[in-house]
C-alpha cells in the first residue's frame, strides 16, 4: 500500500504519516507541504492507495485538485482534513468520492473515516457532520447573510483571486466585483482583505474555480 500526507503545517504532517505507517505499516508515506510542492510532484502520486490532504494549505486550497483528480478516474482513496467551523461545499466533496473529517476529531474517529474509505465508502466524520448541521442552523452562517453572487465572490476571494480575475470568471465589470465585495465585508463586518480571506477558509467558503484561475492567481 501506498499513502500521500498533503499538509502544510509541519507537526502534523510528521504526526500523520507516523499514524499511517503505524496502523497501516507502509513502509514509506510520501509527504507534501503545499501547493507548489503538490505541482512539482504529481507524477510522484501515480498509483497511490490513499491521499490524506489538509484542505487549505498556506499557498492554496486542494479542492479542486481533488475533484480534478477523481474526475479523471485516477485511482486511490482521498480523505479531507479541515477545521472548518461553517458552511462547507461536502455535496462538492461526497459527488467526488472525497470523504472529510474535521481536525478536531480524535485519532480514533480519523482512523475510521481511513479504513472506510479505503473500502471505497465515502464517509463524513462525527465532527464534520456535527459542524455542518450547525451551519445550517446558524443564522449567521454566511448562506443566510449573502446573496448567492456575494458568496460567489467570497469564495474567489477566499482562493486568493484578485477583483480583476474574478470579473474574468464571472463574466462581470471589475466595479460589479467591487461592489459585491464592499457589501459582503459590510455584511460580516469584515475591514481588509486579509479578514475577509481567513473567514472563507475558517467557514469553508471555497468555489470551484476554473483550471486558468487556479493556475493564474495572485496575491489579492
Amino acid at each position: 500500500m501506498q499513502a500521500v500526507v498533503i499538509e502544510d503545517q509541519a507537526l502534523m504532517r510528521d504526526y500523520l504519516a507516523t499514524l499511517l505507517r503505524r496502523q497501516f505499516t507502509i513502509p514509506k508515506v510520501i509527504t507534501i507541504g503545499s501547493m507548489a510542492e503538490l505541482e512539482a510532484r504529481e507524477a510522484e502520486l501515480d498509483g497511490v492507495n490513499l491521499i490524506l490532504m489538509d484542505v487549505d494549505l498556506g499557498d492554496g486550497t486542494t479542492l479542486d485538485w481533488a475533484v480534478k483528480r477523481s474526475r479523471s478516474g485516477a485511482l486511490g482513496a482521498m480523505v479531507a482534513l479541515s477545521s472548518i467551523t461553517g458552511t462547507f461545499p461536502f455535496k462538492q466533496l461526497q459527488a467526488a468520492g472525497i470523504s472529510l473529517v474535521h481536525k478536531n476529531d480524535g485519532e480514533a474517529e480519523l482512523l475510521n473515516v481511513i479504513r472506510q474509505a479505503i473500502t471505497g465508502a465515502v464517509v463524513l466524520s462525527r465532527g464534520a457532520m456535527a459542524v455542518i448541521h450547525a451551519a445550517g442552523r446558524n443564522p449567521t452562517a454566511p448562506t443566510k447573510l449573502l446573496s448567492a453572487k456575494e458568496l460567489q465572490v467570497l469564495a474567489f476571494l477566499g482562493q486568493r483571486l484578485n477583483n480583476d480575475e474574478i470579473a474574468d470568471l464571472l463574466g462581470c465589470a471589475v466595479a460589479t466585483v467591487g461592489d459585491h465585495r464592499k457589501r459582503l465585508m459590510g455584511k460580516l463586518g469584515l475591514h481588509s482583505i486579509e479578514e475577509v480571506i481567513d473567514y472563507a477558509i475558517r467557514h469553508g467558503v471555497i468555489h470551484e474555480s476554473t483550471a486558468a484561475a487556479a493556475h493564474g492567481r495572485r496575491k489579492v
